[in-house]
């Protein structure tokens, strides 16, 4: 994608390289638009992962689909990814959420 305004997507249903791809761009070049929900970061602590090991999870084109893309009644995209980063095992739940 690119280092300017992330790339809307007009596909449905939303397919794993397109999630990944979004994913991949916002955790390269768009981190102010990633919000850490206070259960997020409770879990973070809860588990002993870092900001920069989820980052490093987003970025990776080796971390594995668990679950989804799928979408949820109110319009978001939500998938579940699993890889690895700094040794350890992260598989954090994610949403995409939908333009507005």
């Amino acid at each position: 994608m690119s280092k300017g305004k992330p790339q809307g997507v007009n596909e449905f249903p939303l397919t794993e390289v397109t999630a990944r791809k979004i994913v991949n761009d916002l955790a390269e070049n768009h981190t102010g638009r990633i919000i850490w929900s206070r259960h997020v970061k409770e879990r973070m602590i809860e588990r002993g992962v870092t900001a920069g090991q989820i980052l490093t999870l987003l970025k990776s084109k080796r971390s594995v689909f668990r679950e989804g893309p799928y979408e949820e009644p109110n319009g978001n995209w939500k998938f579940n990814l699993k890889g690895m980063a700094a040794g350890k095992v992260i598989e954090p739940h994610r949403c995409v959420k939908k333009s507005s």
